[in-house]
């Protein structure tokens, strides 16, 4: 079902009690000024009637079955999708009206591309937008980088179907940060490819699996663990730099979450290390930093909280001289 403007692009909307949201989601899509050939919904058995409400949409519904997270849902969407290329969208977010025609036009412009992706807004007030850790319309190997960050906002990414095929799709047996693995694993194999472009809105709210935090950071380090297990035994250097690699990770991850004193965040952090190469002995050394300095740390930032932005500024270049501190962990 070629479309007339380029390769066939499916809509895949997985969908679980958002039927609040669906309406706006799906009228988003047909805006676009580059029509999509096919949106298909996934209701992952949801209560509140999304699956009704879809249906009463005028577009194509299925059903997992039983309830089973997201990573089956989108699944079932690629399996049933026509197109050449699958776009995501989240029920409760929504796109700009060119969204279709940047990210898809960036798959037909660099066809050694799998994925491309654009940059995603924030609802909440503070209105973020994705970080730029790529180069714009340049595929390029975002493996390395993405061992220390998530790169492709998850409602932005159009990927290849061929692409996502060939992988296996999304690992059905995580709840969280499912997306990071699947970037992760396409990530082995092909160029991304992005666009500074903001195309994409991603609605902030409570009930969002999103806000499970320590779950999702448990996310992130088990795909990297099944990367690292998954390297063929004739492959030491990237076997050894990999591992470096996920020991930094989880070092600035334990040094963000101590900066930032949130002590649940450490500790979920500092759960990791069975994860870790060579993380025992890191895990060891952080205990002791935290046994001991942890309240002595919370009553010197909460004094330095109370200090004038302007002085802390003057002051912070010395005191991390005389502390023999540093940005890296």
């Amino acid at each position: 079902m070629p479309s007339s403007s380029g390769p066939a692009v499916s809509v895949v909307i997985p969908c679980y009690n958002a039927g609040a949201y669906l309406a706006e989601a799906i009228a988003s899509v047909r805006a676009q000024r580059r029509p999509a050939d096919e949106i298909i919904v996934v209701d992952d058995c949801s209560t509140d009637g999304s699956a009704e409400r879809a249906a009463s949409l005028g577009v194509r519904c299925l059903t997992t079955g039983q309830n089973s997270g997201p990573s089956r849902a989108r699944n079932l969407g690629v399996q049933a999708a026509q197109g050449d290329i699958v776009a995501f969208l989240d029920a409760d977010d929504w796109w700009e009206p060119g969204h279709v025609a940047a990210v898809a036009g960036l798959l037909e412009r660099f066809p050694e591309a799998g994925v491309a992706f654009s940059m995603a807004r924030a609802s909440d007030d503070a209105g973020r937008e994705s970080d730029r850790l790529i180069p714009e319309n340049q595929p390029t190997d975002v493996f390395w980088i993405g061992i220390h960050n998530t790169i492709v906002p998850q409602l932005s990414a159009a990927v290849r179907r061929d692409a996502l095929q060939a992988v296996g799709g999304y690992n059905e047996g995580m709840r969280y940060s499912e997306d990071y693995d699947l970037w992760l694993r396409l990530a082995r194999r092909w160029p991304f490819v992005c666009t500074y472009e903001v195309t994409a809105n991603h609605r902030t709210h409570d009930a969002q699996v999103s806000q499970r935090r320590d779950r999702i950071l448990r996310g992130v380090f088990e795909a990297q663990r099944r990367i690292l297990e998954s390297l063929p035994p004739d492959d030491e250097p990237t076997a050894r730099r990999l591992a470096l690699e996920i020991r930094q990770a989880w070092q600035n991850a334990l040094a963000g979450a101590w900066r930032s004193r949130d002590r649940e965040y450490l500790q979920a952090a500092l759960d990791l290390a069975d994860l870790i190469p060579g993380g025992f002995e890191i895990e060891r050394r952080w205990r002791w930093r935290v046994r001991l300095l942890w309240p002595a740390w919370i009553a010197a930032t909460r004094i330095w909280d109370r200090v004038p932005p302007e002085a802390q500024r003057v002051m912070r270049s010395p005191l991390r001289e005389l502390l023999g501190l540093s940005r890296r962990a």
